[in-house]
């Protein structure tokens, strides 16, 4: 699964895999629950393809935090959002480094950690990188056409026989 296909929805809990989109609304499914529904296109939505981490040299990727927590924590738990300030600051302050300090709010660390313990729990971390899935997809394709041409192949030389028996 790819950081664009999850989405968080402004005002209902949890996270979303989309299913489809139209104009007037996106189908979702829960993540947790495996509900589908229907959100309308004016709601607030964000796809984590599209959220960042504010650092003080540039933004952060939030797929490329959530695996620097994954690599940091070695697949285990990342503190829990009701841990105190100081608590989930300092653990994500100890990943990622250059965090700047002013402008990621407590709100934010929560969401990081609830998100992440959420994908972690559901097995979806980390997350590959997009040459990496499409480098996968056609190692998938590339021996099916193998098959295919041997396949093809095999019929051709049995025709053959088959001639060569009728002759």
């Amino acid at each position: 699964m790819q950081p664009k296909d999850i989405l968080a929805i402004s005002g209902k809990p949890g996270l979303y895999k989309v299913l489809n989109t139209t104009q007037r609304a996106i189908v979702v499914e829960s993540m947790r629950e495996g509900k589908r529904s229907a959100v309308p296109s004016s709601a607030r939505v964000s796809s984590f393809e599209d959220i960042s981490i504010f650092t003080y040299d540039e933004d952060l990727p939030l797929s490329e935090v959530l695996n620097t927590l994954h690599g940091h924590l070695k697949g285990g738990e990342a503190p829990n959002s009701k841990e105190s300030h100081d608590t989930l600051r300092a653990f994500v302050t100890e990943v990622v480094t250059d965090l700047d300090q002013e402008r990621v709010y407590h709100s934010d660390l929560k969401k990081l950690c609830t998100w992440y313990n959420e994908l972690n729990s559901l097995g979806v971390l980390p997350f590959a990188a997009a040459e990496d899935e499409e480098q996968s997809t056609e190692a998938k394709e590339a021996p099916v056409e193998e098959e295919e041409a041997a396949a093809e192949g095999s019929v051709e030389e049995v025709s053959e026989d088959e001639a060569a028996a009728e002759e």
